[in-house]
């Protein structure tokens, strides 16, 4: 029995959806040498021009005169250290000690002078708040007081503990949280694909959220139960390492189902290229490029670090920020991921033809 040209089975229609099949494999060849090469270049380029030449930049410093100066001495040298080349300083008249160990605290200023009449003047610092800093003003006010004939004194008020060598721990710790979101969320996106129903994106969101509770709270295990570095800070730290690893899974995975494969390479140059330079480290914002201080606490890594030095050494004064910042990518990351979801679900009804029209043009 032979079958007719009618009765012939149809084909299984072919999807060329691949950048191969699309574009043929030379010219996604050239696309990924030019494209990694970019990233590359952008790598070598972002972190050399942050780090390259740490200048202070209008650090916050308290000048306190202590009793026996003439009226009106803590002014004047406020207004001396305002006057400096390079503005590295921008100094505020402070009552007494106790009340810029107050602002210390608070983080309303970096650093105290007290000028005392007889003896070295004391430079109070927070090296905790970034060691760049107070290695920063230890210079300034070293040829400060070599210019007056004077000598001074170094306390700090807040130091880095024991196992946190120069507050480089934290920025590892939060840099950890951010590659280990964006590698997870670039993973789903490159071998499972952009959700293509609202279930899978729920599912995909819910995957990235139990992740983000698991990988938090290892993280601030290691650093608190294991290494000892941040010893009686585990939830709180739990809590912060949640919101860095989901912000940044659920942004990442957003990016994907809104721009398909340059997800990853966008997701490398928000994190890695800018992030992580801009975060600081051991560097504060106030010696790093000011390009690189404006963004730096808007993108994760730097959010996370300042999180982690607001929990760590200043009783979560200054947290609010970082924490509106990881909410603000989750919540973009949501409004990617379910809007450019129902976008997708969306378009084949509109290019699907109505049962009513195809009948017409049958008849």
């Amino acid at each position: 029995m032979t079958m007719t040209d009618s009765e012939s089975p149809t084909p299984a229609p072919v999807h060329h959806d691949s950048p191969v099949s699309k574009y043929g494999a030379p010219r996604v060849m050239v696309a990924l040498v030019f494209g990694v090469l970019l990233l590359q270049l952008g790598f070598i380029l972002s972190y050399v021009a942050a780090f390259h030449q740490p200048t202070p930049r209008d650090i916050e410093i308290g000048v306190v005169a202590a009793e026996g100066l003439p009226a009106g001495t803590d002014q004047q040298v406020a207004d001396r250290l305002d006057a400096i080349d390079g503005r590295p300083l921008r100094a505020r008249v402070v009552s007494d000690t106790a009340e810029a160990r107050r602002l210390l605290h608070d983080r309303e200023i970096q650093g105290a002078f007290v000028m005392n009449p007889v003896g070295p003047d004391t430079l109070i610092t927070a090296s905790a708040g970034g060691s760049s800093i107070s290695s920063a003003l230890e210079s300034v006010f070293a040829e400060v007081e070599n210019s007056q004939g004077r000598q001074f004194t170094v306390r700090d008020e807040i130091p880095v503990g024991a196992h946190d060598n120069r507050g480089l721990s934290g920025f590892y710790l939060a840099v950890g949280w951010v590659v280990g979101g964006y590698l997870l969320a670039a993973a789903i996106g490159l071998f499972i694909g952009a959700p293509r129903t609202l279930r899978q994106a729920s599912v995909h969101t819910a995957v990235l959220f139990g992740y983000a509770v698991l990988s938090g709270a290892l993280g601030a295990l290691i650093t608190t139960h294991v290494l000892g570095t941040f010893a009686g800070h585990w939830f709180p730290l739990w809590l912060l390492g949640t919101g860095v690893v989901f912000g940044t899974a659920v942004f990442t995975l957003g990016l994907r189902a809104s721009v398909g494969v340059l997800a990853v390479p966008l997701a490398i140059a928000v994190f890695v290229i800018l992030g992580n330079p801009s975060a600081g480290g051991a560097f504060g914002s106030n010696v790093i490029p000011t390009f690189y201080a404006a963004i730096g606490r808007w993108i994760t890594p730097g959010a996370g670090t300042e999180g982690i030095r607001s929990i760590v050494y200043f009783d979560d004064v200054g947290l609010g920020q970082p924490a509106l910042a990881l909410a603000l990518y989750s919540a973009v990351g949501l409004g990617l991921l379910f809007g450019f979801t129902v976008r997708r679900l969306r378009k084949p009804e509109s290019t699907t033809p109505r049962s009513d029209v195809v009948s017409d043009d049958a008849s």
